[in-house]
């Protein structure tokens, strides 16, 4: 008797000797958030921050090696025009606009070594997406190759 008030409380809709319920009764299995009644670390994988990190840097770089090209070709042609001695190839190799781009570049490639150690670590960890550790290890990979390309080229052709 004491269990069919027990099942009377819970149940108030029930008229008492009609029905028995043998199954426990749940009041969140329709909950609207399944997810709180899930482990989290059994759900879906976060993306890893370095990996992120460079693939944000590896974007950046290469807008950055794009506006240094465009800005310093623009200078440099508008100030000396078309170079037809070799004392305007001294002249150029000391323009201030030259200057700074070098610089640019070579922070740049700062830049993409970071991007290149942080991508490496994103692919490192374990239990995370490495799709931006991919693709920014990739970027700054690629980057890195072509600078030493054009550094190896320059070389050879002295």
């Amino acid at each position: 008797m004491d269990n069919q008030n027990n099942q009377n409380n819970h149940h108030p809709d029930q008229s008492g000797s009609a029905t028995d319920y043998s199954e426990p009764h749940h009041d969140n299995l329709f909950t609207p958030y399944p997810s709180d009644l899930e482990d989290p670390s059994m759900g879906r994988l976060k993306h890893s921050g370095p990996g992120i990190a460079s693939f944000v840097i590896g974007l950046v770089s290469i807008i950055g090696y794009m506006l240094t090209l465009v800005i310093a070709t623009m200078a440099i042609n508008s100030t000396i025009g078309v170079v037809t001695t070799p004392i305007q190839v001294e002249e150029i190799a000391l323009h201030p606009a030259v200057v700074l781009a070098s610089l640019a570049v070579l922070v740049c490639l700062i830049l993409n070594l970071a991007g290149l150690i942080l991508g490496v670590i994103g692919l490192i960890l374990k239990n995370r997406k490495k799709v931006f550790a991919i693709i920014g290890t990739i970027l700054s990979g690629v980057m890195i190759l072509a600078f030493a390309g054009l550094i190896i080229a320059g070389i050879y052709m002295m």
